[in-house]
């Protein structure tokens, strides 16, 4: 196990460093994301070939990086985020999937002997393959319904245990390179302290059985009935539709506008409506369908939230809107004490914490907002500006998974170049004082567990 991590780790490191080197070819790294010349285009395109290339044979923990990274590539330059666009992209759809043999051995086990005869067929290609399983499309026999058959890679633990150490090294090198403004180790170490949840796949049936009870008819959104769950096996129905990778490549502004919509208005309600949050939200877990729903996939990794307490989205609402009504920056520190993002009694520069909310808040001021890689490099750019001040605040417990949430899922907004009612949205869900499901007649929030 420790041989095979330090090779890992090895090919890991070989992706910075050899970033690293190239870079300092072309005249230093204070040239990346800078450079426009054909030269330059190919050096970066070498560069992200080489980390697709690792990252998606790697799989674990390492894809997720991947994952996340290629979310936030919104952050480079237009000519450069084109280069790295695609081919981060791919991470989200495909990576190398186990042998048919091996799903053999994992639907005998843990179905059991006669798992065939629960569906009329089952095909042993790889319909799409993610960080810790593999997912195949099947016919089920009771009813004749298309299924998706999600199975966890066997040795999907271990890989996970051993990808730790290589992520949060990774993670901190390569952001050096891509987007300094963001901070790899701290992502990198919470995102792998939230992934061993993602290997319960009973805790993930019963989250997705929640989602599908709040939203089931609903006129924006389909979430998959799970029909089985065995072990490391969930039997869900099979959604269809547009990928919304794909539609982030090459889709025109309407469907860009709709996607956006819907994925604000799930960032923002699910909470309200069944006591989740999905906390997943890069593309490959949507799709956007020929009505015009959004499918949601994979509840691997979902926020719950506890009855009676703020939710992390009423924090964020309250502390930008704070920056925003008080012109002189007094009540910021109050607004912040109440999000729990302040300690009591740590004081902090009011004028300077404004500046930032302002910015990165800037989505909440309007009646509509157009999202795009501009907002999101200038956000980042203000939390880099600010951090003497921000270090003066820290994550309340519980809100960190769902703040990587909420980041996670406006970078896929500036991906999409989305331009969406966001501030509407927000208040529908978060306003206390408003008629309807902002506010007193809003849905009670189920505890999780209780379907």
């Amino acid at each position: 196990m420790r041989m095979r991590s330090l090779s890992r780790m090895a090919r890991l490191s070989a992706v910075p460093l050899g970033a690293a080197r190239r870079l300092a070819w072309a005249g230093g790294l204070r040239a990346f994301g800078r450079l426009t010349d054909e030269s330059a285009l190919d050096l970066h395109e070498r560069t992200a070939d080489q980390l697709v290339e690792v990252l998606g044979g790697l799989r674990g923990g390492v894809l997720k990086f991947g994952q996340v990274l290629s979310v936030y590539e919104a952050v480079m330059p237009p000519k450069v985020s084109a280069v790295y666009r695609g081919r981060l992209a791919a991470l989200q759809e495909a990576v190398r999937p186990e042998p048919a043999e091996t799903v053999e051995r994992v639907m005998g086990g843990d179905v059991g002997a006669d798992w065939r005869d629960l569906f009329a067929s089952f095909d042993t290609g790889v319909a799409a393959a993610a960080s810790l399983g593999q997912v195949h499309r099947a016919r089920w026999a009771a009813g004749g319904r298309d299924v998706a058959v999600k199975i966890q890679y066997p040795d999907a633990r271990d890989e996970l245990l051993g990808d730790r150490d290589a992520v949060v090294l990774a993670m901190r090198m390569f952001t050096s390179l891509m987007a300094p403004q963001l901070d790899g180790k701290a992502l990198a170490t919470e995102l792998m302290d939230r992934l061993a949840e993602e290997l319960d796949y009973a805790r993930e049936a019963e989250a997705q059985r929640a989602f599908r009870a709040a939203y089931r008819d609903d006129p924006d959104f389909l979430v998959p009935d799970v029909l089985l769950h065995r072990g490391r096996v969930i039997v869900s129905e099979w959604i269809g539709g547009t990928p919304l990778a794909r539609v982030i490549e090459a889709g025109g502004r309407p469907e860009r506008d709709r996607a956006g919509l819907l994925l604000t208005r799930l960032m923002f309600a699910a909470i309200a409506r069944c006591g989740m949050m999905h906390a997943d939200p890069h593309p490959g877990n949507f799709r956007l369908l020929d009505d015009g729903r959004l499918g949601v996939l994979d509840f691997g990794a979902v926020y719950r939230h506890e009855p009676g307490t703020p939710t992390p989205l009423d924090r964020w609402m309250d502390v930008h809107l704070a920056a925003l009504d008080d012109g002189t920056g007094t009540g910021m520190a109050d607004a912040l004490r109440r999000a729990g993002f302040l300690r009591p009694g740590v004081r902090a520069d009011e004028a300077r914490l404004r500046e930032l909310f302002l910015r990165s808040g800037a989505p909440a001021f309007t009646e509509t907002f157009r999202f795009d890689g501009a907002y999101l490099r200038d956000a980042l750019e203000g939390i880099t500006a600010s951090m003497p001040v921000g270090l003066s605040m820290a994550f309340p417990p519980g809100a960190v998974h769902a703040q990587r949430a909420l980041g996670v899922g406006i970078g896929v907004l500036c991906q999409l170049e989305a331009e969406v009612p966001f501030q509407a949205e927000a208040l529908r869900w978060l306003a206390e004082d408003r008629p309807g499901p902002g506010g007193p007649d809003r849905p009670a929030v189920t505890p999780p567990g209780a379907w």
